[in-house]
């Protein structure tokens, strides 16, 4: 259903030639990284940059053969060409660029965390929903190929009653500029990459009901916040979760994994590649995946489908403040050294 649905949408577009504007907020190395992965995208997007250096929003329009660039954001939401903006600037900036976004009655597709504080996430929400636009939170790794199909299988019943996720990512990461300023990154490695496997946790387990954490000895001097951390979690249905997320390791020793410990069976995958494996104990199956690693192009597509078929997207702000609102009590468990419910 899913795909007809699909289907339709994109023939009735194609018979009326409608192209979605959707313009890139903030030139830096993810708008990069977001603008290679929208190659099977392209035929349904017009793409736009944005940024406070004309020339470099010109540069990137150039490479990834752009419908226009603009030297503030100013000028690009006031552009009748763009229908939406991808926000991909610093966190402390979300809520000014939603809000400019929404007053100009553009959708709104906005890089994770949502916010650094749950009161600027409400605000957001709150300035999306006045306006009447579309607002969407760019967690591309539920769209990862291997989180949809972990997903199947969990809500199938192959695994039996899940029991325990296991989710680690030991990767060296040494962040620069704003990422490494406490008041404007919010927080440290959790806020900023942490946050990707607190959503995976809760779109897999279901929404924990508590939480507790500690944070890893630093290993990367003169950071302003956390470079580990290693979180616990419960869900309402008895699920425990625990991600192992941490910068300060001399090398990858692996790939970020997952596991799933079902009473039947296990699921393995790692997070970017397009595989996973299931073992019962007798006999272990390997799926291959749909390449599409990053999962973008998949996100971006919900993104316009959901604004084409007047609909909620699949990853609400209401779920971006979710996941956030875990990660802020995650970082209260690290203060107190207890476990914290989250209502």
């Amino acid at each position: 259903l899913a795909v007809m649905s699909r289907l339709r949408v994109i023939l009735q577009r194609a018979e009326t030639q409608l192209k979605l504007g959707l313009c890139i907020l903030g030139c830096g190395s993810f708008a990069h990284t977001f603008s290679k992965s929208l190659a099977h995208v392209r035929d349904e997007i017009d793409l736009y940059y944005a940024s406070r250096e004309l020339s470099r929003a010109e540069s990137y329009s150039a490479e990834f053969n752009g419908a226009g660039a603009f030297g503030s954001y100013e000028e690009a939401v006031s552009d009748s060409r763009v229908d939406a903006v991808y926000i991909c600037t610093p966190h402390d900036l979300h809520l000014e660029h939603s809000s400019l976004a929404a007053a100009a009655k553009k959708h709104i597709l906005l890089e994770k965390p949502i916010a650094r504080t749950v009161e600027e996430a409400c605000e957001i929400i709150g300035v999306a929903k006045e306006a009447g636009v579309t607002l969407m939170i760019a967690e591309n790794y539920r769209f990862l190929t291997a989180v949809q199909e972990a997903k199947q299988i969990i809500d199938s019943g192959v695994l039996g009653t899940i029991r325990l996720i296991q989710i680690q990512e030991e990767y060296p990461f040494e962040p620069s500029s704003w990422r490494n300023e406490n008041g404007r990154n919010g927080g440290g490695v959790f806020i900023d990459g942490g946050i990707h496997k607190v959503s995976v946790l809760a779109y897999l387990s279901g929404r924990p009901t508590q939480v507790f954490a500690v944070t890893v000895p630093p290993g990367i001097p003169g950071l302003e916040a956390e470079d580990g951390m290693v979180v616990t979690t419960r869900s309402a249905n008895g699920t425990v979760g625990i991600i192992n997320h941490t910068w300060s390791i001399a090398k990858p020793t692996d790939r970020p994994w997952v596991r799933v410990s079902g009473t039947l069976a296990n699921l393995n995958f790692e997070l970017d590649r397009a595989w996973l494996t299931i073992d019962d104990g007798q006999k272990q199956e390997t799926r291959q995946l749909d390449d599409k690693i990053r999962g973008i192009s998949h996100m971006v597509q919900e993104f316009i489908q959901s604004i084409f078929e007047n609909r909620q997207p699949s990853m609400t702000g209401e779920e971006g403040l979710e996941d956030l609102a875990m990660v802020l009590k995650a970082y209260e468990s690290t203060q107190t050294g207890l476990p914290v419910g989250l209502d």
